[in-house]
């Protein structure tokens, strides 16, 4: 590669850790899962490990982890900051990994590619697990691509590749998923460089190992079979092309039903052209994605930018691997190509960054806190607009996730019944407390005729049908934030 090459790339990859850097300066605030992740975090370490699986899909390795940065600080900057480093060694991560299995020019594209792709970027500054499980998911793949070559792994670097599986596994509620394309496709590659009992050792190894991380799946799996996912759930062409796109090009970005699908032409069928890049593509992006998207239509809805999302490291190291192939061969329309998707990618990931702004609830806490009166009433509807507005409130210091819940209703109140009296019962899992005291204010995470009736006058955040809760109530003020409405309600 020339030194040009080299220097472009380099500059690719410094603007991409900068935007990181920008973002959570320049937007520093909490949205709705991510508000979530927050209180997880900052709650104390029993409670997190209850919290998790009765209000989660997603396994609790990533809170733990949060748990103990936010012991050092709990602003909004400094929580987001623990996914822009990680995030960050996932780039270095990239760069070491290619580079020791494909070589360094391969290592450079692919860390330079990953640093710039918008989806990365969006991870990068939500205070979510994704950065965790890219992290994970890539060193995990390195471990089982040495073993392939190589025929053989040392007790270190099994042991290593289960530690990893088994984290990336218990990181996101989908990990299992992403993980069992790693493990599959690499006991299929290695039974078919092998001959014979040459072949089959190696694939049996790798197969023994992976038992333990599939039993982990069985955490996910079964949260997953109560909880309501998001997805597509129809063969819905307009919504798969607009996820297509946000998966691609990040959010904001314009006409996003037909750069959804003009973007998968144009990024994710070029590898397929190429001789190193086409058999990890079609394991690691094209088949999981087509296998969500069967997956949403007949069994469960999981088909979405997030769920695609997870497959963003693979998506750049086999684009990587496709564009420098394509310099050292010199083929001049695959050259073309690369500097022109390197070149949208830039600028969509700037139009995401720049364009796109969370829905925070530090703007809607301070117009509540400004205008409501000492003794006010507010309604949220469930436990997350609680979270999030109550975090930014002065009188209201940090508490559990457990501490306040709505009353619980159909199996949760039959479970309930069922641990009446024991460990968990008295460790608060359904609850301390059906509603926040800010001082003399009071908010409820739910609405029914039996606190309604104790009040003539009220607040309600995000109702669902954006009016007063009572049809006889009329509308004493409105008052809107990035993404939240408050209404001031009284009876006529």
């Amino acid at each position: 590669m020339s030194r040009k090459s080299e220097v472009f790339l380099f500059i690719v990859l410094i603007f991409g850790v900068g935007l990181r850097l920008w973002n959570v300066y320049d937007d520093p605030v909490l949205w709705m899962d991510e508000i979530f992740s927050a209180q997880m975090a900052e709650s104390p370490l029993r409670d997190l490990l209850l919290a998790v699986p009765r209000f989660d899909t997603h396994p609790p390795l990533y809170y733990l982890q949060l748990h103990f940065w936010a012991m050092l600080h709990q602003g909004d900057g400094w929580l987001i900051l623990n996914s822009v480093l990680i995030d960050t060694l996932v780039i270095l991560s990239l760069f070491h990994v290619a580079g020791r299995i494909y070589g360094k020019t391969v290592g450079l594209w692919v860390a330079a590619v990953y640093a710039v792709m918008p989806m990365s970027l969006v991870f990068a500054e939500n205070l979510r697990m994704y950065a965790q499980f890219f992290l994970l998911i890539v060193w995990l793949w390195y471990l089982l691509e040495q073993r392939i070559t190589r025929g053989q792994a040392s007790a270190k670097a099994r042991i290593g590749a289960v530690l990893l599986g088994l984290g990336a596994t218990l990181t996101h509620g989908l990990g299992f998923f992403v993980v069992f394309f790693i493990y599959l496709q690499a006991v299929i590659r290695s039974r078919h460089l092998g001959r014979g009992r040459a072949g089959m050792r190696p694939a049996a190894q790798i197969v023994t190992d992976y038992i333990p991380v599939a039993l982990a799946a069985g955490y996910s799996l079964g949260i997953g079979m109560f909880r309501q996912t998001e997805g597509v759930a129809s063969l819905d062409l307009d919504t798969i092309g607009v996820h297509l796109a946000i998966s691609l090009f990040g959010m904001e970005f314009p006409a996003p039903v037909l750069a959804g699908y003009l973007g998968f032409v144009v990024l994710m069928i070029p590898p397929l052209f190429g001789a190193r890049s086409r058999v990890l593509h079609l394991w690691l992006v094209l088949l999981p994605i087509a296998t969500l998207l069967l997956l949403s239509l007949t069994v469960k809805s999981v088909f979405m930018y997030r769920s695609l999302g997870l497959l963003t490291p693979f998506a750049a190291i086999s684009l990587g691997l496709f564009y420098a192939d394509a310099w050292r061969a010199g083929v001049v329309w695959k050259q073309l190509l690369s500097v022109t998707v390197m070149a949208l990618l830039i600028a969509a990931a700037l139009n995401s960054s720049v364009n796109f702004r969370k829905e925070g609830y530090s703007q809607i806490s301070a117009i509540w806190d400004r205008e409501a009166a000492a003794d006010a009433v507010l309604f949220t509807d469930g436990a997350l607009n609680l979270w999030g507005i109550s975090r930014y409130l002065p009188q209201v210091p940090r508490y559990s996730a457990l501490a306040v819940q709505p009353p619980v209703r159909d199996g949760m109140l039959w479970l309930k019944g069922k641990l009446q009296g024991s460990y968990f019962d008295q460790a608060g899992l359904f609850g301390k407390s059906d509603h926040l005291m800010a001082g003399d204010r009071k908010i409820w995470p739910y609405a029914d005729e039996s606190n309604l009736a104790l009040v003539t006058d009220y607040w309600v955040l995000d109702p669902v049908a954006g009016a007063c809760l009572r049809p006889q109530d009329r509308l004493l003020a409105r008052f809107a934030a990035t993404g939240k409405t408050l209404l001031h309600c009284g009876k006529s």
